[in-house]
């Protein structure tokens, strides 16, 4: 609970400071004027980051380790559980068919179907991923497929991040952005870790929660509502993620003490 709220509500006042970037250090063509909110924002980014890590290294000295295995990692049996795994799976796909109904007319309409058909996939993957994380018998290239698709999802994003911005030479209008969607793709590309044998525990737990931080930042620059919903919806896995990862930790197991043998003689000795 404690992570879960530090996580909510840095992206809150993100959402805030970055609304207020957007306000006061534009004009009125949409350039950026010179403004002291250029500098706060990357730097409170950065504290949050701080203190991200600051809560992995905690953890680490408690000696406190994540499982490595990707059933007793993401464990997460209930009816909670379960009523947060379909609601947040459907908030995703919904963001999807949204963003699909509303860019018909968009100059890039071809390419953000694309965005919204991934995205109606990845509410599905991550409900049928999270409730398999408790079946020992889940196929484990299953698992791998289910995990990949947010991953697509936030690279096909990524590429019309750069066809839409290719000639903005206002960095400020599109660089929260990018960065949160590459960040959201490495969140996801960690999750993705357990499944593949790969895991990387410490660095999954600080990219998930930096990741969902800067998904619910983001929400206060303008764009289409089914892209917004992808966000919160993205935000709100990480959290979930997050949670079950915190909840399933281990007290790490005491290094067993090997016993030295006396030599009897001297000859034994040497």
């Amino acid at each position: 609970m404690e992570i879960s709220c530090y996580v909510a509500g840095a992206g809150a006042f993100g959402v805030f400071l970055r609304w207020l970037q957007d306000q006061l250090a534009f004009n009125e063509y949409g350039l950026a004027d010179p403004s002291a909110f250029h500098v706060i924002l990357p730097v409170y980014i950065l504290i949050c980051a701080l203190v991200f890590r600051h809560f992995v290294k905690r953890y680490d000295k408690q000696k406190l380790v994540v499982p490595e295995s990707f059933h007793a990692a993401f464990h997460n049996e209930g009816r909670l559980y379960s009523l947060l795994r379909w609601v947040i799976g459907g908030l995703m796909s919904v963001g999807g068919l949204v963003l699909l109904m509303t860019s018909e007319l968009d100059k890039y309409a071809g390419m953000l179907r694309v965005l919204s058909i991934v995205a109606i996939l990845a509410g599905v993957s991550f409900t049928a991923l999270t409730t398999l994380a408790n079946r020992e018998d889940a196929k484990p290239n299953l698992l791998c497929l289910l995990a990949f698709v947010p991953i697509f999802l936030y690279a096909t994003w990524l590429v019309y991040c750069y066809r839409a911005n290719s000639i903005n030479s206002v960095i400020w209008a599109y660089v929260v952005e990018v960065g949160t969607v590459i960040m959201a793709m490495i969140g996801f590309f960690r999750i993705a870790g357990f499944p593949f044998n790969a895991p990387k525990p410490w660095r999954c737990l600080f990219d998930i929660m930096f990741a969902g931080m800067l998904c619910l930042l983001s929400l206060a620059d303008e764009r289409y509502m089914g892209m917004h919903l992808i966000l919160f919806s993205s935000a709100l896995m990480f959290l979930f993620y997050n949670w079950v990862l915190i909840c399933n930790m281990q007290q790490a197991a005491e290094p067993k003490e090997e016993k030295q043998e006396i030599a009897e003689d001297g000859f034994e000795h040497l």
